[in-house]
């Protein structure tokens, strides 16, 4: 499972600061190729933050 986060800017100042904060979670991240208007887009892709899928299905097995 990914998470996936819609971030309007005004300024690509904005952008990298926003980037920058997430960065130990970032996957990935693209502009939006569509850009009218007062606010930009980008999509910001991030891994998922806790335990693997793995240590989760041990722990589940364990209590049945």
């Amino acid at each position: 499972m990914s998470v996936k986060i819609r971030v309007s800017y005004t300024d690509d100042e904005e952008l990298a600061g926003v980037i920058r904060l997430l960065s130990p979670a970032v996957k990935s991240w693209k502009v939006a190729k569509r850009q009218e208007g007062a606010y930009r887009n980008a999509y910001i892709y991030m891994h998922p933050i806790g335990r693997t899928n793995k240590e989760r299905d041990s722990v589940q097995d364990s209590g049945r």
